[in-house]
């Protein structure tokens, strides 16, 4: 095959749509494009030879821009440099154009840098007659041959009449059985909206875009690409110029910073959501811990047979739902107050299966699938006990009538090849839990929303919403994952990974006590800014045996423990108040009270005596709103705490 003549190449480089300018290892130029000129205003026989740097005057932000530097990691390292598209040039007559573009190697076929391409373009350009670039054959085939993207050029019946190396090796092509044949002879089963671009082409028209591949290996490949027409003559149509660049590295990166975004405004949202749950959780809590303290001490002193017994114990209801609806929010933001201990799920589950049954509807069947030398996670008790009820109730929600939800444990293991798969996952060993329901199942929609708080497909008045944002921040909070699988019609399957721990000794659990332990006249230093909620605990503790100081600021209670004759056995403190909060309040109590103990209590702690939530050692904590029995329990176990398990 005749290799084309000088004309092809020059009509190639004429009819490129971005300005092209090649320099040598000197830095100096040795040709100039059609578009090049129009952009710079220079013509190639002035051009040639001159250095870069007069040809492009470049600058950004009223800085001018060293060629020099541009041009180092292109000669000396291979590297493709880009030009930002704040990159201002100035031309003649003062005027200035926005450009972008990259400086690529020129790459000769024995692997040695002979220079550098400029590929550059502007907003616009004045239009002017393409002129004769004056140049060799042999110059411009090196060119052609080397360009760093891939380029083809063909005449009006669809024939190679040349290519770039790089054309040649991202289609896979030999150049000896290349030229000369027509591209769909080559492609046989080119699209047909291809063959469509490659006419309107030939018609005179400019299309340019991106386009996604599936590779022989399944892969994705995105492309952009360029085709336009070149001329023979001003009037006459030779062919077309077709230019790809594989941008797949580039629009992974864009899916990678999208999915960024959307992680960074999904934290945003969270962190929104925690400061207001806590604002809510400090003020609202206090509330209802005065509703509660009052509906309970009515309650101890009014027969069952009353007339307004049944009225305080639906007042008492309806405070305890609006608690748990700020300790689930605080829950989902990741904001509860918790005690991590070394916990065996199986056991956890064990002692709650009587309890799931019931909130499953009769109709369902329950199995417990417990697996085998299950591994220990650190967890709070409690929020184990949410997680299970939450996807309990969820499952049995789902299913109408009849059907079955199982509950399993096992240990799991998570490699890197797995994770890469996976995303969302971090490798590491696991306990897994998995609840399974045979419900309706989900659409994708929904499943994209589950998590969202106050979201819910159930009726009116079957929930609020956040029962699965509830699960959600409580993996969250404690590094946890977790993965749902469902369609419309097969059901749902939740399943949670919890780190496995690598040792240490199991905690013992504490279950709930029906009894109310009582005091035996000591005396409690209690503070509270809320003065209603002060006087509130007064009257409970009063009620259990125990003699009470009253405070409503840290400089009253200092006050108050200093002109007390007699011992004080315990200080119960708030922990966000004015002036000092609950810790500094006790630090400075203990150097005129060093035997003090102290229980903090409050409706959020904002980091105070928690780290992200996690109580610091040796804190003992009662969360707002609680009851006369809770506040009992925990005032004695403080109390009867010996002198080395004292509070901090």
């Amino acid at each position: 095959m005749t290799q084309p003549d000088t004309d092809w190449y020059e009509a190639a480089l004429q009819q490129l749509a971005d300005a092209v300018i090649v320099v040598d290892l000197h830095k100096q130029v040795i040709l100039l494009n059609f578009a090049a000129e129009r952009l710079t205003g220079w013509q190639q026989s002035d051009a040639q030879g001159k250095p870069v740097s007069e040809i492009l005057l470049l600058s950004q932000e009223s800085r001018q821009i060293d060629h020099t530097q541009l041009l180092e990691p292109v000669l000396q390292s291979r590297q493709t440099v880009g030009i930002s598209d704040q990159t201002f040039l100035q031309v003649k007559h003062d005027a200035q154009h926005l450009i972008a573009g990259k400086i690529s190697p020129v790459i000769e076929q024995n692997e040695t840098v002979t220079g550098a391409l400029y590929q550059l373009h502007a907003k616009s350009v004045e239009q002017i007659p393409p002129p004769k670039l004056g140049l060799s054959e042999h110059d411009l085939h090196t060119f052609i041959e080397n360009a760093p993207i891939a380029i083809a050029l063909f005449d009006r019946q669809m024939r190679y009449l040349a290519t770039s190396q790089r054309w040649l090796e991202d289609y896979s092509l030999t150049d000896r059985n290349l030229l000369g044949k027509t591209h769909y002879e080559i492609f046989s089963e080119i699209p047909e909206h291809w063959k469509a671009a490659h006419q309107q082409a030939l018609a005179g028209a400019v299309l340019r875009n991106e386009e996604c591949f599936t590779r022989a290996d399944g892969s994705a490949q995105w492309l952009r690409w360029v085709i336009q027409p070149w001329h023979e003559s001003p009037d006459t149509i030779g062919g077309i110029v077709m230019l790809t660049e594989d941008i797949t590295g580039r629009k992974l990166l864009e899916v990678e910073n999208r999915k960024l975004l959307e992680q960074f405004a999904a934290s945003q949202k969270m962190e929104s959501i925690g400061r207001l749950a806590g604002g809510v959780a400090h003020d609202f809590n206090n509330m209802l811990n005065v509703i509660l303290g009052h509906v309970g001490l009515g309650l101890l002193d009014i027969d069952t047979k009353h007339p307004l017994y049944e009225h305080l114990v639906e007042i008492r209801s309806a405070a305890e739902r609006s608690a748990e609806l700020t300790e689930q929010l605080l829950a989902f933001a990741s904001r509860q107050v918790i005690e991590p201990k070394l916990l065996d799920l199986n056991e956890i589950i064990e002692d709650m299966i009587k309890m799931l049954r019931r909130l499953i509807g009769e109709g369902i069947e329950f199995i417990w699938l417990p697996g085998k030398s299950l591994g220990l996670v650190k967890m709070d008790p409690s929020q184990i006990d949410q997680i299970l009820a939450n996807l309990c109730v969820n499952a049995s929600d789902a299913i109408p009538d009849i059907g079955k939800i199982i509950m399993e444990t096992r240990n799991v293991e998570y490699d890197e090849e797995f994770c890469r798969e996976h995303p969302g996952y971090v490798p590491g060993k696991y306990v897994q839990l998995a609840v399974s329901d045979s419900g309706a199942g989900m659409d994708e929609e929904t499943l994209k929303n589950i998590f969202e708080p106050f979201f819910t497909t159930k009726k009116s008045g079957k929930g609020t919403g956040l029962g699965l944002a509830t699960v959600y921040g409580i993996i969250k909070q404690n590094k946890g994952l977790i993965h749902v699988s469902s369609e419309p019609g097969t059901g749902t399957r939740f399943e949670i990974s919890l780190r496995r721990q690598a040792g240490g000794e199991k905690a013992k659990i504490i279950k709930k006590t029906t009894q109310t332990p009582l005091g035996h006249g000591e005396v409690i230093l209690l503070i509270d800014d809320e003065a209603m909620l002060a006087h509130t605990s007064r009257d409970i503790l009063e009620s259990l045996g125990y003699r009470v100081l009253t405070a409503t600021t840290p400089h009253e209670a200092i006050q108050l423990a200093q002109d007390f004759q007699d011992r004080i056995d315990l200080l119960i403190t708030d922990v966000v108040m004015p002036e000092m909060n609950g810790k500094e309040l006790f630090h400075t109590l203990k150097i005129i009270r060093p035997e003090l103990k102290v229980l903090y209590i409050s409706g959020y702690t904002v980091n105070i005596i928690a780290y992200h939530g996690v109580l610091k050692d040796g804190i003992i904590f009662l969360q707002k709103p609680f009851s006369r029995s809770e506040l009992a329990v925990k005032v004695r176990q403080v109390i009867e705490l010996d002198d080395s398990s004292k509070t901090t």
